[in-house]
């Protein structure tokens, strides 16, 4: 598993019992919490089935800088064959980036699956993740709670069911809503996981920057991202 460990804190309306004649609890919202702990992450090539994880990755670097924390890593797949794999986490919290692509000479097909893997304190839905038409262009979204914002995927995989056993390590209330599947190639496959703000719905302007870069890499934006 790529381990992640992401806090993600969802508003919740104040129960009315507690904003009852109380300013303050009406000026003090209520979160529930839900972490990520990380991705499932696996891909076919050849016939064959593997896992990564984050420890099986031999060429990686990472830094801090503009209030986020970002990593790469390489992983060899055959000769003239390479994974790259980047993800950008806003020191702020709330949401996550993560891409995949191929690099390499001799490009083969490469079939790759993520599955993001929460839990939390409080019992989560076992829901998947459903194309919510309120959002302009339409995205995914996932309601852990049933009273609680939602956690939404901007991605251009395809949503699935899981198919994949889950450890809880001992975690009471642990869940894989859904799984995203990418043909892999030179351009990036992405997948975006955030948290629905009260007012705008955006997410971290630093996240969208990164992905953005990604997306439509220039030579000097390839070198800071690999400079580390």
């Amino acid at each position: 598993m790529i381990e992640i460990d992401a806090l993600l804190k969802l508003l919740a309306p104040v129960p009315a019992y507690l904003s009852a004649g109380s300013p303050a609890a009406v000026a003090c919202p209520a979160y529930k919490e839900l972490a990520l702990r990380g991705f499932d992450v696996r891909f076919e090539t050849g016939g064959r089935t593997y896992e990564l994880s984050t420890t099986n990755a031999p060429h990686s670097d990472g830094f801090r800088s503009r209030g986020l924390g970002f990593a790469r890593r390489v992983v060899p797949l055959a000769p003239g064959m390479s994974l790259e794999q980047q993800i950008v986490l806003p020191n702020a919290g709330d949401a996550v980036g993560i891409s995949w692509r191929l690099l390499g000479n001799k490009i083969t097909p490469v079939r790759l699956t993520a599955t993001p893997i929460f839990s939390s304190a409080e019992p989560i839905s076992s829901e998947i993740f459903v194309f919510d038409a309120e959002h302009n262009g339409g995205r995914l979204t996932w309601l852990p709670f049933r009273r609680a914002g939602k956690i939404i995927a901007d991605t251009n995989g395809n949503c699935t069911e899981p198919a994949i056993a889950i450890d809880s390590d001992g975690q009471e209330n642990t869940t894989a809503p859904s799984a995203f599947v990418f043909d892999l190639g030179r351009s990036p496959a992405l997948l975006l996981l955030s948290v629905e703000l009260p007012t705008s719905g955006a997410t971290d302007p630093l996240v969208g920057e990164f992905l953005a870069v990604v997306a439509n890499p220039r030579r000097e934006d390839r070198e800071l991202l690999t400079a580390a």
